[in-house]
């Protein structure tokens, strides 16, 4: 993810004064800020977003702070949220928390303070794009392999020697031991430990004949 583009805020908050001084101030620290009045705006043009941290006020006419942070939840939306709350709020806030906040301040709270929690909004952003794109890449080596040399991969997984493997799968040694060779070169790795952290990175599961327990000697 591009820095510039993980700087974008929103803020959401029905207080003309609040989005004026924090917008100001947060654009004076380089942050890319649009603010929004309500969270029913805020939602219907969060789609088209870029990623962002949204600031959002717990308490507003319509859909409050709850209401939006549910609404991006059910759209598996990857904005991250930091939740303004008022006097006697926090039990809200921290449910908000529960589900999914990055943080809460209570207001009146520093400029500094809000800064801080947009910055670890943004760096869990960064940390989960790449994460997203480490599996989506492991997950498109794992496609190129046949179904025999996923099932030997499998075993590899599952921490096997080659005459388990073939045991396993009804093969001879010599035969777990060149689809090894040909899935280890289709992954492009060198060694047991890469192809097996592919593997795990795209969420393969050891299933059928590899994973079955036999009597075996």
């Amino acid at each position: 993810m591009d820095m510039r583009e993980a700087r974008h805020v929103y803020i959401v908050d029905d207080d003309a004064e609040v989005r004026a001084e924090l917008g100001e101030a947060l654009e004076l620290r380089g942050f890319v800020v649009r603010v929004f009045d309500s969270g029913d705006d805020f939602v219907a043009q969060q789609a088209g977003l870029a990623p962002g941290c949204v600031v959002l006020d717990l308490n507003m006419p319509g859909l409050g702070g709850m209401d939006v942070q549910q609404a991006l939840v059910d759209r598996g939306s990857a904005h991250k949220i930091v939740m303004l709350t008022g006097a006697g709020s926090v039990s809200t806030a921290v449910r908000a928390i529960h589900a999914g906040a990055i943080d809460f301040l209570e207001k009146p709270f520093l400029v500094d303070d809000l800064v801080r929690a947009i910055g670890s909004a943004v760096s869990r952003q960064i940390q989960e794009v790449e994460q997203g794109g480490r599996r989506r890449q492991a997950e498109q080596l794992i496609a190129r392999l046949s179904d025999r040399e996923r099932d030997v991969l499998c075993g590899m997984v599952l921490g096997l020697a080659n005459k388990i493997i073939a045991y396993r799968l009804s093969l001879s040694p010599r035969t777990v031991e060149a689809y090894r060779a040909q899935l280890m070169s289709k992954l492009g790795v060198r060694s047991l430990a890469e192809a097996v952290q592919i593997a795990l990175e795209a969420g393969l599961e050891p299933r059928g004949a590899i994973v079955r327990v036999h009597p075996e000697a």
